[in-house]
């Protein structure tokens, strides 16, 4: 019986994905200037890792591929900080985020830094995570990000930083699996417990 009732609640959790990903809609910048995405019109820099799946490499302007009308190249020491912000209610299950940069980027959840801008330059971008390649791609998982989560709005944030630069931009991609009970499943854990108390005190006043 215990078994089948704890069964039956976990069913009835009402399971949420949220989606982290860098997009011009989304994400925004202090540089004032408007993020925009290097996709479409504008392109992202041919040397790097193409986009992470559910998202655009970003900027501030048309920094990525050297062809494109009006790029230019932010000085060396330029640091924007890009910003995103998502929704959770419940019990986090599972989450992710991978994370790419030219040069790089530090990553900060709700004001604890995960990561900081690495400042050496390697032959393209950084040549330690955080870079603008598969190799140098920063990925976090559920020990990094979970005890950082709450309820209510998050703020993710990135601190691009030019080192030794030609292109700019950042790419991150994400997901959040929060749960959150609906009535009806309290109601069924809190009288499934009770129940249980009942039936083990019956038992005990029968032996």
């Amino acid at each position: 019986m215990k078994t089948l009732l704890f069964i039956s609640a976990v069913s009835l959790l009402n399971a949420t994905t949220i989606f982290i990903g860098s997009d011009a809609f989304s994400t925004t910048n202090n540089s004032l200037h408007a993020t925009v995405d290097l996709s479409g019109t504008l392109h992202p820099n041919p040397s790097w890792a193409a986009p992470l799946p559910g998202s655009e490499w970003i900027s501030y302007g048309p920094t990525g591929d050297h062809d494109d009308p009006g790029y230019f190249s932010p000085a060396n020491g330029t640091l924007v900080t890009f910003t995103t912000q998502f929704t959770l209610s419940g019990l986090i299950t599972g989450v992710n985020l991978t994370v790419l940069a030219d040069d790089s980027t530090s990553v900060v959840l709700n004001g604890h830094t995960l990561i900081a801008a690495h400042t050496s330059p390697g032959s393209k971008c950084s040549g330690v995570a955080i870079g603008c390649l598969v190799s140098t791609e920063g990925v976090f998982g559920f020990a990094a990000l979970s005890p950082y989560l709450v309820d209510g709005t998050n703020t993710l944030s990135f601190g691009v930083l030019q080192v030794a630069g030609s292109s700019y931009g950042v790419d991150f991609a994400g997901k959040v699996d929060d749960g959150t009970p609906e009535p009806a499943t309290l109601a069924l854990i809190s009288g499934g417990l009770l129940g249980l108390a009942v039936l083990r005190r019956s038992r005990y006043l029968l032996i």
